[in-house]
């Protein structure tokens, strides 16, 4: 048996069969032919879905907060490639950084839009790294050992998690035993941190120490150790931290193809939805008003106090910002809905970039220069980049969650980055980096405007909040919906990646098509 777990164990929907079937998702009533539906947010979900409306005749309207440096409204979201002043071939990922292949809908995408993600991103030990835990220093080369004490920890928590995953992978194909085993595992861990099932199944503290810095490949998990469980296991059961690459170009291209790539449409022939846009998204939003009857529509005013009226609306904006930033009435959530918006956890999380000169550390003796680091230090974790187009090398000096990121959030821009700097000097015993930095730049999400957060990852308790937002697309009825349509990665079980934000996305699409009376293509 081959086990591909491209499906995730909480809504195991078929999401490449639909995107790819000649006719689109779904088909609307030639009356609605050119209806305008509202899309608030233009990151990888509100432009998934806009890109699949406008397939089968909608005319997705879209909104955004978020600015460019020349005060247009920004394509991406949090998939948001920086491009250096000074050399625009040098890239930073500021947000979402990291695909896996097993994420279908993604990489399927992508191969659609002629994006090459085949490069391996440079996670530890797939490339040379140094560890740095407790004042000590190892380094590991190409195909290396981990240090005994580190082998342990990850020892102990192998002999803890992979039976659960092979009992899972044993029965993946069965679609009956494996959501009956996924609801065993819910119901046995939806209400347990990370840090207490580690300690419940036998790791010593030490053990859970070492763990929590050297993390599951990536880097450090310990900032995570308040989250639920079952965010871990999901993650460990679909095989998302499993041989991730690159995106060539920049994460952005894929918001960005969403946006600008022309297809052919019913009632539009062949468009894109940057000319039906006129270019560039509307503002922000400032108030949405959800009529009490299902049949009028709903308003939604600008901040320049323009309104306009939509019979659909898909919501991709940070739930956070309907509570502080969007007047949103009462009445377009039930409570439970309302409950999951104000309590869902969002996660906070930091990088710090620099450009250099060149990418100096790719010609030298890795035991002589600047390798992958992951340590307990302040930074956490650093990581190197390199292009084909420039000889300019790109440096994540940091990149924090949590309690970690909030210990950098609090200091400015120059003290973020003379503090990476020098807990590197300290690690690797003298300055490697210094002169050969051109440029910086850093960012902390929870700082963003509109954003409020990175990603969203659980907290023990919160599996029906999340259960609550899921099904928020799928009701009994579209006839008595309102019309109003939550999506975004936060309303996926899978926060923080990519793939989330376009399975709501697609979700909340297909809501449209049923609010309007259309028919969905059925996989």
């Amino acid at each position: 048996m081959i086990y591909d777990p491209w499906q995730y164990p909480d809504n195991p929907f078929d999401y490449t069969s639909l995107v790819n079937y000649k006719g689109g998702i779904g088909k609307i009533p030639d009356k609605k032919a050119g209806t305008k539906v509202a899309i608030i947010g233009a990151g990888c979900a509100g432009l998934c879905a806009a890109w699949e409306l406008m397939k089968i005749g909608l005319h997705p309207v879209i909104y955004e907060s978020d600015k460019n440096l020349d005060g247009t409204p920004r394509i991406g979201g949090r998939a948001f490639t920086w491009r250096f002043p000074g050399d625009q071939s040098a890239l930073a990922e500021l947000g979402a950084m990291r695909i896996p292949p097993v994420h279908k809908t993604t990489t399927g995408y992508m191969d659609r839009f002629g994006i090459d993600y085949s490069q391996p991103f440079p996670d530890p030990l797939i490339v040379p790294t140094t560890l740095y835990f407790k004042g000590k220093k190892y380094f590991i080369p190409l195909g290396g050992s981990l240090p005994g004490p580190v082998k342990n920890s990850i020892h102990a928590w192998e002999k803890f998690i992979d039976p659960m995953v092979k009992k899972m992978a044993t029965i993946w194909d069965n679609p009956y035993l494996r959501t009956l085993e996924w609801q065993n595992f819910v119901e046995q861990f939806k209400n347990k941190s990370f840090y207490q099932v580690l300690c419940e199944h036998g790791l010593s503290r030490d053990e859970i120490d070492l763990f929590g810095s050297m993390g599951l490949g990536t880097g450090g998990f310990n900032s995570m150790f308040p989250i639920s469980f079952l965010e871990i296991f999901r993650l460990m059961v679909c095989k998302w931290e499993v041989d991730q690459r690159i995106v060539k170009g920049g994460v952005s291209r894929i918001p960005e193809s969403f946006w600008e790539q022309n297809r052919l449409c019913r009632h539009w022939g062949k468009m894109n939805i940057k000319t039906l846009n006129n270019g560039q998204p509307l503002g922000a939003v400032a108030r949405i008003h959800t009529p009490d009857a299902f049949d009028e529509k709903i308003k939604i005013t600008d901040i320049n106090g323009n309104t306009r009226s939509y019979e659909a609306v898909i919501l991709t904006c940070s739930h956070r910002a309907l509570e502080t930033d969007i007047k949103v009435s009462r009445n377009t959530f039930s409570d439970a809905v309302w409950s999951a918006i104000q309590d869902i956890h969002m996660t906070r999380s930091g990088k710090v970039f620099i450009r250099t000169r060149e990418a100096f550390w790719k010609n030298l003796d890795p035991r002589s220069t600047l390798n992958c680091t992951i340590t307990d230090e302040a930074i956490r974790g650093t990581y190197l980049f390199d292009f084909d187009d420039t000889p300019s090398g790109v440096i994540c000096l940091s990149y924090t969650w949590e309690d970690s990121a909030t210990k950098l959030h609090g200091l400015d821009e120059k003290e973020r980055l003379d503090k990476s700097l020098s807990i590197l000097k300290t690690i690797y015993g003298r300055d490697l980096i210094s002169d050969q930095m051109a440029e910086f730049k850093t960012i902390f999400w929870e700082h963003k405007k509109g954003y409020h957060g990175a990603f969203k990852l659980n907290y023990p308790g919160q599996y029906e909040d999340q259960k609550a937002l899921f099904l928020q697309t799928k009701p009994k009825s579209m006839a008595s919906h309102n019309g109003v349509f939550l999506s975004g990665e936060s309303t996926s079980w899978a926060g923080g990646w990519i793939e989330g934000a376009l399975h709501s996305g697609l979700d909340a699409a297909m809501a449209v098509i049923g609010k309007l009376q259309g028919e969905l293509h059925m996989v």
